[in-house]
């Protein structure tokens, strides 16, 4: 069975993008990964941050780690330029 999962998109979208073949694959997979297919799914050229429940995803993290199974869902945010001094 794929594993998908829900993303909600920083433009108010909508989407669940395969993830994966199985529960064995997924136990492998990083945020990163994730963040660079969400990228090119939805077609955000600026840097996101994402978000599973109440905690913001490092990249270098597993997503099993989180807690991320088939069907949960992601919040993207963008990440924009600028800020204060």
């Amino acid at each position: 069975m794929a594993v998908q999962l829900k993303v909600n998109g920083p433009r108010g979208e909508e989407k669940i993008i395969d993830l994966c073949d199985d529960e064995e694959q997924m136990k492998r997979i990083t945020v990163l990964h994730l963040k660079k297919k969400i990228e090119h799914e939805l077609r955000i050229i600026h840097d996101i941050r994402m978000v599973f429940r109440t905690q913001t995803l490092e990249e270098s993290s597993l997503l099993s780690s989180y807690g991320i199974k088939h069907m949960s869902t992601i919040q993207t945010l963008l990440m924009l330029p600028g800020g204060h001094r």
